[in-house]
């Protein structure tokens, strides 16, 4: 069960990394990021008030919820900054690497003792899931200068920042319960970002393949498109946190991390199946990892 909650997580998380770069072209990503946190907190709110889930959470764990938080401010600052300078192809298998720290997290300060063959898995459906996103013939072409090198540096602090947020939101999950980090993790998070947004004072870089504005009010039903995106995006993102938390009720965190790397996979699937894109043999090959791994960590946990 904990192998199945952890492909749903991914399954969501990819699905949101598709429609939030859809989203982005229209307001940037910081905007889109914010957007969708705080519509997260709705549903969350109310179902932590109808819940009292928020009953056993001690002030200390209230103040690492602040710093967790600030972690995932920060690694979607890294994130979108890494992915601004580019080179994409190089970058984005990086990032996708999270689920090691995660797993490394999990071994150090949770705990979680994998056998031989768990370990392999592990590490076979992580390595996958990095080379299925991994376009080797891009890397091949890409230029890399010494702005290059920033880009790389914020890739890795994506990695590390992103892969430590999964850890904590799932950490105190045992002693306060699945719904209570998510909605401390997220609020904080969000009440980060949205200071962010405020100190630049509105302002926002413009996204790769941002479209451009063409004068005067949108037409409401792109607005209303646009806020559809939003909503469907704190779904799917925050539905990610719900089965990874859940998940850890059933598995270890590490196997659980695992099962969730695969989301990378996900717009690689939708480019295939809705714009024909042809996958190169490596990245086929990648899937075919994760596919083994997959079946060896559900067979064995």
């Amino acid at each position: 069960m904990g192998v199945a909650l952890g492909l749903g997580a991914a399954l969501s998380w990819g699905l949101a990394d598709y429609f939030a770069a859809v989203a982005s072209r229209r307001i940037g990503a910081l905007r889109v990021v914010l957007g969708f946190h705080l519509a997260a907190l709705v549903p969350l709110t109310v179902l932590v008030l109808a819940t009292d889930a928020l009953a056993r959470v001690s002030i200390g764990e209230v103040a690492v919820f602040v710093l967790i938080g600030a972690v995932g401010w920060v690694s979607y600052l890294a994130f979108y900054g890494a992915l601004a300078i580019g080179p994409i192809s190089v970058l984005s298998p990086i990032v996708s690497g999270y689920a090691a720290v995660t797993v490394l997290l999990a071994v150090l300060f949770a705990g979680n003792r994998l056998s031989a063959l768990q370990a392999v898995a592990v590490g076979t459906t992580i390595a996958g899931a990095m080379l299925a996103s991994a376009d080797l013939r891009e890397i091949a072409r890409a230029k890399l200068q010494r702005r290059s090198a920033l880009g790389f540096v914020l890739a890795l602090c994506a990695m590390a920042l992103l892969g430590g947020f999964v850890f904590g939101v799932s950490y105190y999950r045992q002693r306060i319960g699945w719904l209570g980090p998510i909605f401390l993790a997220r609020g904080f998070a969000a009440m980060f970002l949205l200071g962010h947004v405020l100190a630049a004072g509105g302002e926002r870089p413009a996204a790769s393949g941002e479209e451009p504005a063409t004068g005067g009010a949108e037409p409401a039903h792109r607005e209303r498109q646009l806020l559809g995106l939003l909503l469907l995006l704190a779904l799917l993102d925050t539905g990610g946190y719900v089965c990874f938390n859940l998940g850890v009720g059933h598995a270890a965190t590490a196997i659980v991390a695992a099962a969730s790397a695969p989301y990378a996979i996900v717009p690689i699937a939708m480019g295939v199946s809705l714009f024909g894109e042809r996958p190169t043999r490596a990245q086929w090959l990648g899937v075919g990892f994760v596919i083994a791994g997959v079946i060896v960590l559900g067979a064995v946990t």
